[in-house]
């Protein structure tokens, strides 16, 4: 039994998925801090190669020295991925939900700094919470089994019931609610006679000044958040079905296909890992602002005409 299961069978080809394409994207994933949706994104592709990535380079060559250290810190870091990756999620509906008010209202500018702070502290803080409240991780040894298969991870949770469904709506609510909200801005921009006349009265009543943030963060709005929004939707598509069939029909994917589950499990991770890699190249290709103060790290506050040039030639196009 031990040495039949899923793990044991999947060595190889989940060496290749998580240890060597799943790394490969975390550690190539940009590392420019855009906001704290970049910052927690970064976070979380770091313990994606300490927890995942870790254990199968360790059993693929036979380390089994780095398997226990492995061992030793993994409920930690587990506990520390969980939390960074609802934070993110959080921080993505939230900047989500600015940029809708920021298209449907057309005088509104954004939040304020207080306010995006205090928003900050409440998705870190509702992060925690739903953390703690879910299920634990722990590592069961088995005396029966040996080597690698002498150790498993269990979740363990006095409501197994509400816990299942308490994890269904984590995945859900975000996916419906970004896909909402992503919706949302794009029916709105589509109505391009009702935009030119709430361009024409803010110039009027407003200035050009601020015509211009408007026209930026409309354009910021149609480019960056669809990319975005759509890499995380796409990303997560794997994750919901594994959800549903996990929840209405728990031994199809357990029982009948153990080897689909796990690899499909290992796929939809590196997935995540692959949506966050995409943000930062679609913020730097959509962002006039961002490749103008790249532009200034590069080539230096004296080379004007070289910025101007490199900082405009997307917004052209």
């Amino acid at each position: 039994m031990c040495e039949t299961s899923s793990e044991a069978r999947l060595v190889a080809e989940r060496y290749f998925l998580m240890g060597v394409f799943g790394s490969g994207l975390a550690l190539h994933s940009p590392f420019f801090f855009l906001g704290f949706v970049a910052l927690f994104d970064t976070l979380l592709d770091a313990t994606f190669i300490v927890l995942l990535s870790v254990p199968v380079h360790a059993e693929y060559f036979d380390n089994y020295l780095l398997f226990m250290i492995w061992l030793q810190y993994m409920p930690v870091f587990y506990v520390f991925s969980q939390i960074f990756k609802i934070a993110s999620v959080f921080c993505l509906i939230m900047a989500s939900i600015e940029r809708y008010c920021m298209t449907k209202h057309w005088t509104f500018t954004g939040f304020e700094q207080r306010t995006r702070w205090l928003a900050l502290i409440f998705v870190i803080g509702m992060a925690i919470i739903i953390k703690n409240i879910t299920s634990d991780i722990s590592v069961i040894e088995r005396d029966e089994c040996s080597g690698y298969r002498r150790f498993r991870i269990a979740f363990q949770s006095s409501d197994s019931y509400h816990l299942s469904l308490f994890n269904t709506a984590a995945i859900f609510v975000p996916f419906f609610t970004l896909i909402f909200l992503n919706g949302g801005i794009v029916m709105m921009l589509k109505k391009q006679n009702v935009q030119q006349l709430r361009s024409l009265i803010t110039e009027l009543t407003m200035g050009k000044d601020v015509m211009k943030i408007r026209r930026r963060n409309l354009r910021s709005a149609t480019n960056t958040l669809i990319v975005i929004i759509s890499a995380y939707l796409i990303s997560n598509l794997l994750n919901v079905y594994l959800t549903i069939t996990e929840y209405f029909d728990a031994d199809f994917l357990h029982v009948h296909h153990p080897d689909f589950f796990r690899l499909a499990a290992d796929f939809a991770s590196v997935l995540t890992v692959f949506g966050n890699a995409i943000r930062c190249p679609a913020h730097f290709l959509s962002s006039s602002e961002i490749r103008h103060q790249f532009a200034l790290m590069v080539f230096g506050e004296n080379q004007d005409k070289a910025v101007a040039l490199f900082s405009d030639s997307y917004s052209r196009s």
